[in-house]
Formats: C-alpha cells, structure tokens, sequence
C-alpha cells in the first residue's frame, strides 16, 4: 500500500515541476507579430557556393551590400539601400502568406514593381534571414538585425 502512494506523489511532484518548468518559459510572438520595425540587413555570402561561379570582386561586391526594411503592422513597408554611391529608397505593401514557427513567408509588392514571395527565417526577436538563390547558386542570405 506504501508503493502506490509514493508512485502518486512522484507523480505529482513531477507534474508540478513540469508546470513550474513550463510557466517559466518565455515564448516569442509568432513570427508576423515579430517582423513589424525598422531593420538593417547586411549580406553574409556563401563563398563555398559560389567560389569558381562569380569572380572574386563579384564576391566582394555581395559581400558589402546592406539594405535597410520597414515593416508597419498595416501591411505598407519601405526598402532602402545605396545603389552605386546613391541612396535609394521605394515603399510598398507586405502580407503574409504562411508561417510556421520562426519561418515566414510574405508577398512582397514595392510600388510600381511585381509581387515577390520572401521567405524569412527568424532568429529570436530581434534577427531574420532571407536565404539568397539564382539559378547559378546558392548566393548566401541576408541577415536583418532589428533597429527598433
């Protein structure tokens, strides 16, 4: 009779713990409640990928691009970058498409320009990547850092 009633009590005790455990996590919003900011991005390229597909300075070039994002939680947005020596900037529109966990999928519209699906992986609050393709290579991502 003694057993029984210490198997309940372990029990318990481990559901308490679990309960404790649990409530003391601190759970990000989803991954759309997370991207609304001003972001600042700076490419990291892949270099394994594209060693022997792009010239050295075509490498170092990518490696130096930084594109600035605004997300408003209406769905309007602003891009900017310095293109050639000169700043440049376009708004637009974002909505998104899916989301599962850190993972986010938008459609991106700049005014005047089509629609674009961006896949965005978060990492934590206050960073994302949106992975960089062609048909050539895997070019490396852009790495967002939350400005504010």
């Amino acid at each position: 009779m003694r057993y029984p009633l210490q198997l309940a009590y372990a029990f318990y005790f481990a559901l308490l713990m679990a309960g404790l455990i649990g409530c003391g996590s601190s759970s990000l919003p989803p991954a759309a409640e997370r991207l609304p900011g001003r972001w600042q991005g700076q490419m990291i390229v892949y270099e394994d990928s594209v060693q022997g597909k792009l010239t050295p300075e075509q490498i170092s070039h990518l490696s130096q691009q930084q594109l600035g994002l605004e997300f408003v939680a209406d769905g309007t947005m602003v891009t900017s970058a310095e293109v050639n020596g000169r700043a440049t900037s376009a708004s637009g529109h974002w909505e998104v498409i899916a989301q599962d966990g850190d993972l986010l999928s938008i459609k991106s519209t700049e005014q005047g320009g089509q629609p674009k699906d961006v896949n965005i992986e978060f990492d934590g609050a206050d960073t994302f990547y949106i992975p960089l393709k062609t048909e050539v290579a895997e070019l490396g991502a852009m790495k967002f850092t939350r400005l504010r």
